[in-house]
């Protein structure tokens, strides 16, 4: 098992599923889909969500095309949630590095194919990453606000985040456009996805090998469910509030390790002081990546 802390060091730790052997090696790993840039993507063992999910967004890289031959092309990266009518949760690991003019999110709709009357684009003002960010261990969360207020219709609405612990056996939604195949292959509808998971303990899931902190959440389900590539940053929704961002897991998704997300209910003071709009008792300090 690995120690609390410290992650597996790549090609030394190992987990059998079915009496199948995989490597955990190098990727406890993030789920953003950028550096892979998937043409499709949903969760592993889910279902295409049956109905809107209006606070859930995708956030968009713009990359160019095969060769630099024509035109370039938004692709989905990370989910977000949207807070208010300006601003919106993600992961920290998919903001770190970005270029904020090649960065957009995607509102008002469940299918990512290209089409230009679904949803609605808007471009960042900026983003910000929280201080106590260090990749894969802690505080992996930011937020993007955007530079037009966010219209909010039948199809887009904030989604209230928690303030309240979460522990272990509560049934959650988690949904977003990461892929479906274990191994990150494969062409998928551009549907959004969800699959219900049940959280487990901090103590349950580093036996399970996953190196949890306290700021930090787990669920597992069962084998061949949960998150994968392109689904970082998005929302895990447990009692109608905004509970989780997935965060990190192992190389291959579904296959009976918990998923890790940032436990939002430590960082929502923070997320509260960074979040206000005009009309606030105090104005957002100047973020990163503006």
């Amino acid at each position: 098992m690995t120690p609390p802390g410290k992650l597996p060091e790549a090609g030394t730790e190992h987990l059998s599923v079915d009496g199948v052997k995989y490597s955990l090696s190098d990727e406890n790993h993030v789920y953003n889909g950028y550096d892979q840039i998937p043409d499709d993507s949903k969760i592993v063992g889910g279902t295409t969500a049956k109905e809107r999910i209006p606070y859930q967004i995708s956030l968009q890289v713009l990359v160019n095309s095969f060769f630099g031959f024509g035109p370039k092309k938004w692709m989905h990266n990370c989910g977000g949630s949207i807070v208010n009518e300006y601003y919106v949760v993600t992961a920290a690991h998919c903001l770190d590095g970005m270029e904020l003019n090649r960065m957009s999110i995607v509102a008002g709709t469940n299918d990512l194919s290209n089409d230009s009357s679904k949803g609605t684009r808007y471009f960042l003002e900026s983003y910000m990453i929280h201080p106590d960010y260090i990749e894969l261990n802690r505080s992996d969360i930011g937020l993007m606000r955007t530079k037009e207020q966010i219209t909010f219709d039948q199809n887009v609405q904030p989604i209230r985040y928690s303030s309240d612990f979460v522990g272990g056996g509560v049934m959650c939604l988690l949904t977003g456009w990461g892929y479906t195949m274990p191994i990150r292959i494969g062409q998928t509808p551009k549907d959004l996805q969800e699959a219900e998971l049940t959280t487990i303990t901090n103590d349950q899931c580093r036996e399970r090998g996953m190196p949890v902190n306290p700021t930090e959440i787990c669920t597992f389900t069962r084998v061949g469910q949960g998150a994968c590539g392109g689904d970082s940053g998005g929302p895990l929704v447990c009692n109608n509030q905004l509970s989780g961002v997935v965060s990190y897991g192992t190389r291959y998704c579904g296959i009976g390790v918990p998923d890790v997300y940032t436990r939002v209910s430590e960082f929502d003071s923070w997320i509260q002081e960074n979040t206000q709009t005009e009309g606030s008792q105090s104005e957002a300090p100047p973020a990163e990546g503006s």
